[in-house]
Formats: C-alpha cells, sequence, structure tokens
C-alpha cells in the first residue's frame, strides 16, 4: 500500500509539473498568474505543521486517541507505544519499531548532503530557458496539455471500477467540444432503480391522498361492510 501512494504522489508530481511549467497558459488571465500571497501559504503551512506533528509525536497523539478507539473497538495502543517513550514508536515488539527524531534527523542529513552537493558541482549551471516545443516552435496555447491529459492514464487503469461516459467530437466539427463524465456504478445499477420504484409507489399512493370526499367516502363505506361482513360471520 505504501509503494502504491509513493507511485501515484511520484506520478501526480511530474504530471502536474509538466502541465503547469512545461507549456503555454490557455486562458489570457493566467498569463499574469503570481505565486501565492502570505496568507495563502499559511493557509497551507498550518496543515503542513499539523502533518510534522503527527509523524514527530505520534505518541503524543496516539494517547489522545486511545480512549476513543478503547470506546468503539474495544481495544487501543496507548500501553504499547508509551512503553517505548516518545522517541520510539512500536509497531510491534517483535516486529519493529520507528524512531521519529531519528528519521528526521536522516531527511534533514540526506537534504543537506544533496544541497552541499549541487551547489559545489552544479553551481552556475542553471538557464532560464523557453519551454519545449517538441520540434515545432509554432504551438499556440490550444494545442498544449490540459487536465484531461493530467487525468486520463488513472481514469483508464480504474475505468472498471466506474461509470465513464465521453462526448468525442468528429474530425470536422468547427467548434469541437469534448466531455468526460465520471459516476458510481453502483448508484445507477441500485440506487437509481430503487428511486424509482420509490416514485412510482409515492404517485400511486398520492393518487389516493388527492382524490374526492365522495371517493373516500366510498372507501369508508366499502370498508364498514367488510368489517361487518367479517364480524358477523
Amino acid at each position: 500500500l505504501i509503494a502504491l501512494i509513493a507511485a501515484l504522489a511520484g506520478y501526480t508530481m511530474v504530471k502536474f509539473f509538466g502541465i503547469i511549467f512545461l507549456g503555454q497558459p490557455r486562458e489570457d488571465k493566467l498569463a499574469q498568474a503570481h505565486d501565492a500571497g502570505g496568507w495563502e501559504r499559511v493557509g497551507m503551512l498550518w496543515l503542513v505543521s499539523g502533518c510534522v506533528a503527527l509523524g514527530l509525536f505520534p505518541v503524543q497523539f496516539i494517547a489522545l486517541i486511545d480512549p476513543v478507539t478503547r470506546t468503539m473497538v474495544g481495544a487501543g495502543m496507548g500501553n504499547t507505544v508509551a512503553a517505548g517513550g516518545w522517541l520510539l514508536v512500536p509497531v510491534a515488539m517483535e516486529r519493529a519499531s520507528y524512531g521519529p527524531a531519528i528519521f528526521l534527523l536522516g531527511v534533514a542529513a540526506s537534504f543537506a548532503i544533496a544541497f552541499l552537493l549541487v551547489r559545489i558541482f552544479y553551481h552556475g549551471r542553471l538557464r532560464r530557458a523557453p519551454p519545449w516545443d517538441c520540434g515545432y516552435p509554432w504551438q499556440n496555447a490550444r494545442m498544449q496539455d490540459t487536465a484531461e491529459g493530467f487525468g486520463q492514464p488513472i481514469r483508464q487503469i480504474f475505468e472498471p471500477f466506474f461509470r465513464i461516459e465521453r462526448e468525442l467530437p468528429t474530425p470536422f466539427d468547427r467548434q469541437p467540444r469534448y466531455h468526460v463524465s465520471v459516476g458510481d456504478p453502483i448508484w445507477h445499477w441500485l440506487y437509481l432503480p430503487l428511486a424509482s420504484v420509490v416514485e412510482r409507489l409515492a404517485r400511486l399512493i398520492g393518487r389516493l391522498q388527492q382524490g374526492r370526499i365522495a371517493v373516500y367516502l366510498l372507501y369508508s363505506f366499502v370498508t364498514l361492510l367488510l368489517v361487518l361482513t367479517v364480524v358477523k360471520q
């Protein structure tokens, strides 16, 4: 599962970088785009800080949620993780343990070494150049990649699990339009038929509720006759 998450994250970053930085803006207002402001970055910074805190202090957070898990499922990990101290998180005593501080130091050291190597051996080799045009310098914004190219490979992989409808333009369409809608097959195969049956029953019952007073009196009279017949027998 971790390998799958890492592969999807790597794919997302590579495709995202390629679509944004290796092409021309498809809209005029995007040509004046700029980096996020200070307050916009703060909105993401507190989320990042929470993720870092969860990684560095898992023992404390597990101790906080341990009463909840014990109440809901009758089990918890508070005593197990507390036995190793706040610097060590044992997943299982016989398997392996996780040292958040040691892991952070290792990651920081790796980044520092990589930064120093780049500064020493590749200093001054960076240059600013136009985006790669595939050998065709007359490209315009309409030829650039879109969000469809970003999500199409993943959508094709998981296509058997979704209900995908496509609207494709013809080669001779002067105003081509491409539309894709992704839905849940269970919704169309199970919930919509049940909803249709419920609506039909509701309309049938609605006819009884919205009738005339004479019809209601007839219902009452027929019901009274049936009750008297049953009681007499």
